[in-house]
């Protein structure tokens, strides 16, 4: 039975949430005192059994206790609690994953879905530091799994035969106290691929079968494994007992024919058919080499092997037991189970002198990996012992008994640091001839080294101290690579950091923040990682020069070393306060600046330094000014690669660091005089208003010698020979080819007259800054280039010759190509003393003076004849064989070729020279006589081969065609046209030829990692994306089998995604299958990147869709025509705004595929895949937020409910019946029976009282009201419209009528009433708004349907509010009702409806009947002080006791029952229309003038019957109607009466909002209610009035003893003569008194 379910909270999405949910769950008083795992592996149904045995310790009285689970079958009736049963409820998380049943949902529902899941969405919580858990508590992640602790009694009496080791272990002491609990919990994975990962035993897959543990940065992965505490501030000792397989071949053992199939069935070729509904997967029987089936089964896993034992009982099975002695969080325990092969890496690659060096500190090192790459590994890992042992001499001892390395596939991070081992990707392996990964592969794996002391050993205390644990860990690293590299290296990889952080690092969070939002995806590990190092670096160097100690690695040693050997538990926890105190006393000075400003705060500093020379003061005056705040608030465009990042930051509220304006700081300046000698100043940095500081830095060469004549002599002596050759080095570097005849001959120059005249008036040959490298910075100054030109070949320190690489790339801008600046790149690259990163970036800077015009190629030339004095025969263009032996020769060999293929002329397309160059060293490239694999060299060759042919757009001119007539007719078709050149046509099929050619090598003699074929991709996705080539994406699409190389698939989809196949609706949802249903993690990861990328080239506009161009006007002879000047311009600005505002970049891409329904279906079949990860379904989540518009409804389909009938049949034997029992469905609703309510007290009789008639008052008419005629009708106004709100069934509005007298009875005796609950007080306080109501066309005999239409709306309907809203208008009939307190009755009643007289009520709820068969309008009114009111278009002022004016006035006494005698005698006329009926309930009496009475108050029942008016037939009063009951101190809004109808819902009562009450003061004057006029009664006479509720009160008392009967049916229906109009009637107020 579908239905539709409308949230009551959707009211409208925000994409921006400005703060996310906290979660202000209460820690937990018990701490884990110790857990015991016992697994056991099925590889071949992928299934793990296990039971959890976790000992709680509570530190007070506890009931439950909350752990966490996820994604497990847990036997509910199997937990125990130290050997005794327990109640255990389990609630998991995961399953909100799924879809219910019955849900019938599509993308436009993914809020639903989100709300759905926020359990499992990230989530901000009052964190707990970790030193407050050990002896505090503990905070589980979800607490899905609760189990009810027994009494220590239950636990004692159940133990008493247990003995006494087991009883102390469940810490059972022997005086009978119970300090602890064991709970024992059994349980089953069902879904193994949020924390396992199983490989090779699916379909297809033909590796070697193994599973390993998954891990994420957040809490979640661990429970997904095993029950635990999943905390990572819960720390305990650790028992893991895992039971596998004891071969291969045991693993996948077939069953016996006694045993059936588990499920489905076989078929002939061994393949099984699944079965819809199948949990286990589907799986072929698995054919094993006899080889491979007798391959041992290892366990690797966390802390140290305690046994291993076969099982007595399945003698294929064995199990192994590891346990973990320190405290260790359940996220670093992790264990790999496969055929697993042992390298043993200690005893190979260290020394026996070292071995007894270390002694006792000697770590033992183990490497693990599949069978076949034991060669691999121990290339890949010959650096980690050293490394250990590096740590251990300076660092401090290692903290685990050994560190064990295991290599798997699948994985998406590179490394997984965890207790004592680490999982690392195959990726990392190369084999020995491999030399190109090298470095970068080594120093990943030494931080996963270096993370056993900080990250797994020493934990950070909160999240925000994850910045120092990780940035410590690096730089432990970074010390072992300079020991191991050298120097020069380490130097040039800060160098090159510091300036990626100085570009990255605007508007992100701090060092300090960035600790709470490392959920959202590796970008933000990457930052951390980045500037983490760079941070405690320059703190090094800081602490270093100012102290003079060993600086941080002196503070390093003293925590890992206290960390060893102290027997405190916070010993192992490491706060940021106490780093930072200690570095303070290290340094004996404060760092409250350094930390606000590098940890706390964001952003680098930029410098702008400015220097002149004072002949006078004999100084350097120098101008220090920071920009950092003009960088930041520059528009940066959107990068594609960031454009994920951009989002999850925005959606996530992740806020930028507070931006420092000023940084402050010691910088050294060193200033090398005229005489060469070097002078080094420290100024301080310091905060200033304008942020710039001004110094005047004494001069020290007292005879200023020219340098001139000391360049002349160092020539002279270069040339002569005169010094021994390491002598010759001491001057300057770059001084190769210094004769003549070479410089003829590759072209050099040198400086001219002009300008070393410049250089010998100097003071000095250059200024560095920042000599000591103290700063993150971007430095720029106003230097002349010769001086950085000095500082190149004359600064031996390589971080200064990398800054004049930088200045020569910055200043090309300004200065152009010039011969000279190739002269000085061209020796930089020819000399070998440079390291030979420096040398790199030479070769990328000549391209950029390789130009025809100015320098005559003179770049190009300089680059051929590099690459031939390097590698080529002598004399000649033909390369040598291949010798890569010196790897710094190597990577120049690499570069050269690439900087060639970036030359472009004045054409913009590549020189033939250059073009041709690179082609010839791919077809004659000889590596017979090379021991080193030339496979990363062939394909940067491959690479450069495809961007030279790509043509630089900025530069290309079109081409116009030429001809030439005479006007003859022979001559027409002679066309004088230049020569077509068929160079470039015949270079392109040579050079695809040969990229043809190595694409097809990698089919027959796999390359390493396929890098052929991912080269070759690559090049034919760069020159299709140029229009060099046409586009085939057929050839990237043959790539995609689920067989291929990861790496090759994951390359095709990206060159189809850069070809900008994403726009194609078929190919996106293709990808979307691939990305959700992809068996390994690492290719999800990787094509969700991909997908990230592709959405933002549309969202960015990076392809211009055609059919929006706008089409250019045609031009003839010499007019100009612009046409649609404003549309291109508004199209420009929205291209412009797509590229910068993050905002208007989302809206185009939802815009580009909100139609798109395909799209839709494909994202929702995505969300449903059963190898999603939690955190790979929240992003699929997101991506469809940004994609699909939201749609707050859901169609839910619900089973009928059952009904069974049953009837008595014959009967069989003696008192036996033949019963027959029927079942049948509901589908009708059952009957709504109203329950009565309690009776209270009845309420005391009411004091007679008099009415007061005040005939000389002249009535006061109310500014805000609406004034009406009798013939034309004037709406009310609000003082202020509100959205409206939706009306209640069954009450449609009045139409304003004619004005009419009213009469008010305000009574004098004051009662307390109690204010209802349910109203709130602030609707309460405030006065009725005066609201417009306009006519209703309703037809006057058929009723309308107030049923709420479902109509399906994009946004959501909010759900209407207890507010006041518009009351009808009508006449009142004053007729008493007696009602029941407290009780609400139907106004129906056996289809009769029910007369009542005038009584006094309580308060009740406000509520409004439902529309009957004869409906009636009612219109109530209670003014602001609370007494009842019906009033004429020209509202009177409120009664009162008191007089209001100075006004004389004349008081006449008359009797109740008169008055009302008097109105019942005026029967109307009998008109079409129906009465109508007005029930207002008046409780008010607090407020008059009456005498103290205890009781509970007395209301007031007006009826008043309507008029009809005289023109309008169409109104909706007679179609609906309202019965109002009002509460103490209530407005009239609240009290009841019609919602303001919606002019555009007139015939049917879809759900509006009314305006909201206006607060207003106090007035004498109280709203207009305009009745309608007598001719719109019902001229039939027979139709029955609208029933008024029952009431307990008496009628009011009158003069007379005889009340007035209540009338009957017949004599209210009558009809009423119709009264003469009246000109002007005199204005009366009656006032109500007790009668004494």
């Amino acid at each position: 039975m579908p239905g539709i379910v409308e949230p009551e909270l959707l009211e409208e999405p925000e994409p921006a949430p400005v703060e996310l949910p906290v979660d202000n769950t209460p820690p937990r008083p018990y701490v884990v005192f110790k857990q015991h795992v016992e697994l056991d592996i099925d590889f071949r149904h992928q299934r793990v059994r296990g039971r959890s045995h976790i000992l709680v310790v509570p530190l007070e009285p506890v009931r439950e206790v909350y752990i966490d689970a996820r994604q497990c079958h847990i036997d509910l009736g199997g937990v125990t609690v130290s050997n005794c049963p327990a109640t255990a409820s389990y609630d998991d998380p995961c399953d909100l994953l799924y879809t219910p049943q019955g849900y019938e949902w599509s993308a436009p529902q993914w809020p639903l879905r989100k709300r759905r899941v926020e359990r499992l969405l990230h989530r901000r919580r009052n964190e707990v530091p970790v030193m407050l858990h050990d002896l505090a508590c503990c905070q589980p992640l979800d607490g899905s799994l609760r189990v009810t602790l027994p009494s220590a009694e239950e636990v004692k009496k159940k133990n008493r035969d247990v003995p006494k080791a087991e009883q102390q272990e469940m810490l059972i002491h022997n005086d009978g106290t119970v300090q602890g609990y064991r709970i024992s919990i059994p349980f089953e994975l069902k879904n193994v691929h949020n924390g396992l990962h199983f490989v090779g035993v699916d379909e297809g897959d033909v590796r070697y079968p193994y599973l390993y543990t998954r891990h994420t940065v957040e809490p979640g992965s661990a429970s997904s494994i095993f029950p635990c505490i999943d905390d990572p501030g819960c720390r305990n000792s650790w028992k893991i007992s895992i039971t596998c397989p004891r071969t291969l071949g045991d693993a996948f053992r077939q069953p016996t024919l006694a045993q059936p199939h588990p499920h489905g069935t076989t078929t002939l070729n061994g393949h099984r058919k699944g079965k819809p509904g199948d949990d286990v997967p589907a799986r072929r029987d698995y054919v094993l080499t006899e080889e491979d089936k007798q391959l041992e089964m290892t366990v690797v896993c966390s802390g140290w092997l305690a046994g291993e034992v076969i099982d007595k009982d399945d003698e294929s099975r064995k199990t192994m037991t590891f346990e973990v002695d320190s405290n260790k969080a359940a996220k670093h325990i992790g264990f790999a189970v496969g055929p697993f092969e042992h390298v043993d890496l200690w005893s190979e690659f260290r020394s026996e002198e070292d071995d007894n060096k270390l002694g006792v500190s000697a770590a033992k090192v183990h490497g693990y990996c599949l069978p076949g790459r034991a060669d691999e590994v121990r290339n890949t890992c010959a650096a980690l012992v050293t490394a250990v042992d590096y740590f251990v001499l300076h660092f401090g001892r290692y903290p685990f008994e050994n560190y064990k390395i295991c290599f798997v596939d699948d994985m998406v991070e590179d490394t997984i640091p965890l207790c004592a081992f680490s999982l690392c990707s195959n990726r990392l392996l190369y084999p020995e001839d491999i030399i190109d990964t090298d470095i970068d592969t080594t120093r990943t794996l030494v931080y996963s080294l270096a993370s056993q002391w900080f990250g797994v050993n020493i934990v950070p205390n909160t999240k925000a101290d994850i910045w120092l644990v990780v940035g410590i860990a690096w730089f432990m690293t970074d010390y072992f690579m300079k020991q191991l590299c050298g120097n020069n290296t380490f130097r040039f990889r800060m160098k090159t950091m510091a300036d990626r952080l100085v570009e990255v690092d605007v508007k992100r969070p701090s060092l300090h923040d960035i600790g709470e939002h490392l959920y959202l995806g590796s970008f933000e590990v990457d930052f951390m990682n980045l500037k983490a190092p760079l941070v405690l670096f320059i703190l090094d160097r800081r602490l270093s020069k100012s102290s003079g100690s060993a600086g941080i690695s002196r503070i390093i040693s003293r925590m890992v070393s206290k960390a060893n050997t102290s027997t405190q538990a916070n010993d192992d926890v490491l706060p940021s306060d106490q780093f930072r105190k200690a570095c303070e006393k290290i340094a004996s000075t404060r760092l409250e600046s350094f930390w606000n400003q590098w940890v706390i705060g964001s952003g680098c500093p930029r410098f702008d330094v400015f220097q002149r020379f004072n002949k006078k003061k004999l100084c350097v005056e120098m101008t220090v000014r920071q920009t950092q705040d003009i960088a930041a608030a520059k528009v940066k465009p959107i990068d594609k690669n960031d454009f994920w990042r951009d989002v999850r930051e925005e959606t996530h509220a992740v806020y930028a660091g507070e931006l420092q304006q000023s940084f402050t700081g010691p910088m050294t300046i060193r200033i090398h005089e005229a005489d060469g000698t070097p002078y080094e100043h420290i100024v301080e940095i310091r905060e200033d208003g304008a942020r710039s500081v001004r110094f005047e830095i004494p001069y020290n060469t007292k005879y200023k010698r020219l340098k001139r004549n000391r360049r002349q002599r160092e020539r002279a002596m270069a040339n002569n020979n005169a010094k021994e050759e390491g002598q010759k080095e001491l001057y300057y570097l770059g001084d190769v080819i210094q004769h003549a005849d070479d410089i003829e001959e590759w072209g050099f120059r040198d400086w001219d007259e002009e300008t070393e005249a410049k250089m010998d008036q100097e003071s000095y040959e250059w200024i560095r800054m920042d000599a000591d490298f103290e700063w993150i910075c971007d430095m720029k100054t106003n230097l002349p280039a010769y001086m950085y030109a000095s500082q190149l070949q004359q600064d031996r320190d390589v971080a200064a010759q990398q800054d004049s690489m930088l200045f020569l790339r910055q200043s090309f801008a300004k200065s152009g190509a010039h011969p000279l600046v190739s002269t000085i790149l061209t020796r930089t690259l020819l000399d070998p003393r440079y390291f030979y990163g420096i040398r790199l970036m030479a070769a990328e800077e000549l391209p950029r003076h390789a130009v025809q015009e100015q320098v005559d190629w003179i770049g190009l030339r300089h680059l051929q004849k590099a690459y031939q004095h390097f590698f080529c025969q002598p004399g000649s263009t033909t390369p040598r064989p291949n010798d890569f032996s010196d790897k710094r020769q190597y990577m120049i060999q690499c570069a050269v070729p690439e900087a060639m293929a970036h030359i472009r002329g004045e054409d913009g397309r590549c020189p033939k020279e250059a073009r041709r160059f690179i082609l010839k060293l791919l077809q004659t490239n000889n590596n017979s006589e090379n021991v080193y694999s030339d496979q990363f060299y062939i394909c940067r060759l491959i690479k450069a081969l495809a961007i030279c042919q790509i043509p630089d757009e900025k530069k290309a001119k079109p081409k116009l065609a030429m001809s030439l007539s005479f006007g003859d007719a022979d001559n027409e078709d002679e066309i004088m046209a230049e020569p077509v050149d068929t160079e470039p046509d015949e270079f392109r099929e040579q050079a695809l030829e040969e990229i043809e050619r190595y694409r097809r090598r990698d089919e027959y003699a796999t390359s390493f990692q396929n890098c052929f074929t991912v080269a070759a991709l690559d090049a034919l996705c760069v020159l299709m994306k140029a229009n060099v080539i046409p586009l085939e994406p057929l050839t990237f699409v043959q790539y995609l089998q689920d067989r291929t190389c990861d790496v090759v698939r994951i390359k095709a989809c990206e060159g189809l995604i850069e070809l900008g196949l994403l726009d194609n609706p078929e190919f996106l949802q293709f990808f979307f299958s691939l990305v959700s249903t992809d068996p390994s993690p690492f290719v999800r990861d990787q094509l969700f990147k991909l997908l990230c990328r592709g959405l933002a080239s549309i969202a960015i506009g990076e392809k211009p869709d055609p059919s929006k161009q706008t089409v250019q006007p045609v031009k003839e002879g010499l007019d100009l025509v612009v046409e649609q000047e404003n549309t291109i311009m508004e199209e420009r600005r929205k291209a412009r705004a797509r590229k910068e505002d993050l905002h208007e970049a989302l809206k185009a891409l939802k815009e580009h595929t909100e139609n798109d329904e395909g799209l839709q279906e494909v994202i929702w079949q995505a969300l449903e895949s059963p190898v999603l990860t939690v955190t790979e379904y929240i992003n699929l989540l997101e991506v469809c937020s940004l994609l699909v518009d939201d749609y707050p409804s859901l169609t839910v389909t619900r089973k009928l409910p059952q009904v069974w009938s049953v009837t008595r049949g014959d009967r069989i034997r003696d008192r036996k019946f033949e019963m027959k029992f029927k079942r049948t469905f509901r589908t009708k609703s059952r009957g709504v029976y109203a329950s009565p309510a309690p009776l209270p007290p009845a309420p005391p009789q009411p004091e007679s009282k008099r009415i007061v008639l005040n005939l000389n008052r002249t009535p006061s008419i109310s500014s805000k009201s609406g004034v009406s005629t009798q013939g034309q009708l004037q709406p009310l106004r609000a003082p202020n419209p509100a959205p409206p709100l939706p009306p209640t069934p069954g009450s449609v509005p009045a139409p304003t009528q004619p004005k009419k007298p009213s009469i008010s009875v305000p009574v004098s005796k004051p009662v307390t009433a109690p204010e209802p609950a349910t109203t709130p007080k602030s609707l309460v306080a405030s006065p009725a708004p005066v609201v417009k109501v306009p006519k209703q066309p309703i037809n006057n005999t058929t009723p309308v349907s107030t049923k709420p239409i479902a109509k399906p709306t994009m946004k959501p309907i909010p759900k209407p509010l207890n507010k006041p809203m518009a009351k009808p208008l009508a006449k009142p009939v004053v007729k008493p009702t007696p009602k029941l307190p407290g009780t609400q009755e139907k106004a129906m009643k056996n289809g009769e409806p029910r007369r009542d007289s005038i009584s006094v009520l309580p308060p009740i709820r406000p509520t409004i009947e439902s529309l009957q068969a004869e409906p009636k309008v009612h219109s109530p009114k209670v003014n602001g002080h609370d007494s009842l009111t019906v009033k004429p278009p020209k509202p009177l002022k409120r009664a009162s006791t008191e007089l209001e004016s100075s006004r004389p006035s004349k008081i006449v006494k008359l009797n109740t029952s008169k008055i009302i005698g008097a109105m019942k005698q005026l029967k109307p006329t009998p008109v079409k229309s129906r009465s109508k009926f007005i029930t207002v309930n008046f409780t008010a009496w607090d407020r008059l003038k009456l005498h103290e009475r205890k009781k509970s108050p007395a209301s007031v029942t007006i009826r008043a019957a309507g008029k009809k008016p005289t023109s309008d037939k169409k109104s909706s009063i007679n179609s609906s109607h309202s019965t109002v009951h009002g509460s103490s101190r209530a407005t009239p809004g609240i009290a009841g009466g019609a919602p303001k109808p919606s002019h555009k819902a007139t015939h049917r009562s879809t759900p509006k909002a009314t305006p909201p009450p206006q607060s207003r003061p106090r007035s004498s004057t109280p709203a207009t209610t305009q009745p309608p006029s007598s001719s719109q009664l019902d001229s039939s006479g027979g139709k029955p009035r609208k029933p008024l509720p029952d009431m307990t009160r008496k009628p009011l008392p009158s003069a007379v003893s005889n009340s007035q009967p209540t009338p009957s049916k017949t004599s209210s229906t009558s009809p009423v003569p119709k009264p003469a109009p009246k000109p002007a009637q005199p204005k009366f107020k009656i006032k109500l008194k007790p009668s004494s």
